[in-house]
């Protein structure tokens, strides 16, 4: 379907010429592509088994599966779409990031693992340089994480 003029404009102000097509093998090997599929094999690659994350948490595999549902926790599909994997940068070394399923659930919608792993570990002008992450495993006010993920 091709796009509209106003959708033409806006990839335009991004300095992105539409009407330049790509064959899909350049679409697969184009650097964006490539990147995204880095970052999400690292994202599995370093995601918790179900019964782990469970262990981690303190909670059983149940209650775990429930939060998913909830959205006060994430997980990403198992390659091969069997059961879950739950990404590690909602985790400490003994537990689970402080105030995360509040975090989660003030976006409001439903948000990609991978752009909440990018969200989570990038560090932020307006958090004094750390990274939401790092900010709640400090100890302070996740309330402003919450309003910064509200509005994105």
């Amino acid at each position: 379907m091709p796009l509209s003029s106003t959708e033409c404009e806006a990839f335009s102000r991004l300095g992105i010429n539409s009407a330049e097509t790509m064959s899909d093998e350049e679409f697969y090997q184009s650097v964006p592509v490539h990147a995204g599929r880095m970052a999400h094999a690292r994202l599995v690659g370093e995601a918790l088994p179900p019964a782990v994350a469970a262990r981690r948490v303190g909670v059983s595999v149940t209650q775990l599966r429930q939060r998913i549902v909830a959205g006060s926790l994430m997980a990403v599909h198992r390659p091969g779409g069997r059961d879950w994997l739950v990404p590690a940068f909602q985790f400490t070394e003994t537990g689970e990031v402080p105030h995360l399923g509040c975090v989660l659930l003030a976006s409001g919608r439903p948000l990609s693992a991978l752009s909440m792993d990018r969200f989570f570990r990038i560090p932020r002008e307006d958090l004094d340089g750390a990274s939401p992450r790092d900010w709640l495993i400090a100890g302070r006010d996740s309330v402003i994480i919450e309003s910064i993920l509200a509005g994105l």
